[in-house]
């Protein structure tokens, strides 16, 4: 079974000297890039496939593994990915969420 640390533990680890690695069963990950800019990158296999499905093949593959959005472009995407069952997680400032 793996835990996901909390922000809490996440810090003691970090000052320990641990590096915490990613949560690998993320399907898309939300980084703050600028003052306005979000950057999505696309983790897992199934992700891919919805993201071809969804806009043409020539469009999709200009995408590559990440994209940069607004946070209402961020909001829109990833509320129709919560809908459908993909799992995101945020990195911020004060360490990750997954939701």
């Amino acid at each position: 079974m793996q835990h996901d640390p909390t922000r809490i533990e996440e810090a003691l680890l970090a000052g320990a000297g641990y590096c915490v690695s990613r949560n690998q069963n993320c399907d898309f990950r939300l980084d703050h890039v600028d003052h306005d800019e979000w950057e999505i990158a696309v983790l897992s296999g199934r992700a891919h496939s919805w993201i071809r499905s969804e806009l043409s093949a020539p469009l999709a593959q200009c995408l590559g593994d990440s994209f940069k959005v607004d946070i209402l472009g961020a909001d829109r995407f990833l509320k129709r990915a919560r809908a459908l069952g993909f799992q995101t997680e945020f990195v911020g400032g004060d360490g990750k969420d997954r939701f």
